[in-house]
């Protein structure tokens, strides 16, 4: 049953934004550019889904539907997974290309667009859907508020990251002046982050919607 509402949710739900914000790894070739507005870009689609389905009712058309509401969280918090994940995979060759063809030589503007940015990213997107869904759950109706709390999470977040690309030793470390290879650590950190919190932000969110009184 879940696969037909993950179904649901790309067919019906989801806003045309979030398929054309989805494929904004694009953006890694734009020269001295600070890389995660390309996925920031990915969760703004992601919101646009939710309030797409806020406007058409799609909570309560879920609610009439044969399915638990455990069903229904499992479904949204796959389709934010999937939409996420495939936009990470689209990036990567755009990354490999702005390394190549940058006419600066480096991103002046923060992090070069390589494996510990992939990996940090995957962090950063595990962070925001860990705010977002978690808050929209709570009503399953105030996707703004839910939205607003998540992107101070990135944005905070990012800055972090920024600034950490600027500091001694750790700066050439995300840089990669000690080369990509002794990147991968983060890179496989920020996978099992994303992974894990796949899991672990669908049962928080489960017991949460249970909660509410449709």
């Amino acid at each position: 049953m879940t696969k037909y509402l993950i179904k649901k949710e790309f067919l019906l739900t989801a806003h045309p934004m979030t398929y054309v914000f989805t494929f904004f790894g694009i953006m890694l070739m734009i020269p001295s550019y600070i890389y995660y507005v390309a996925f920031f870009y990915v969760t703004l689609g992601i919101f646009f889904a939710f309030m797409n389905g806020r406007e058409n009712k799609d909570t309560y058309f879920d609610a009439i539907l044969p399915v638990s509401k455990k069903d229904s969280v499992k479904a949204k918090v796959s389709f934010v997974w999937i939409v996420e994940s495939v936009s990470v995979v689209f990036a990567i060759p755009f990354a490999v290309l702005s390394q190549k063809l940058n006419p600066n030589g480096s991103n002046l503007a923060g992090i070069e667009a390589n494996v510990a940015f992939f990996g940090l990213s995957l962090i950063m997107l595990a962070l925001f859907n860990s705010v977002f869904l978690n808050e929209y759950f709570k009503t399953a109706y105030k996707v703004g508020k839910s939205f607003v709390f998540g992107s101070i999470a990135v944005t905070v977040f990012v800055g972090l990251a920024e600034t950490a690309d600027h500091l001694p030793v750790i700066g050439d470390y995300l840089e990669g002046v000690y080369g990509q290879l002794v990147q991968l650590p983060l890179l496989f950190v920020g996978i099992a982050v994303f992974a894990v919190s796949f899991f672990v932000t669908n049962i928080q969110c489960a017991k949460k919607y249970e909660k509410v009184d449709l």
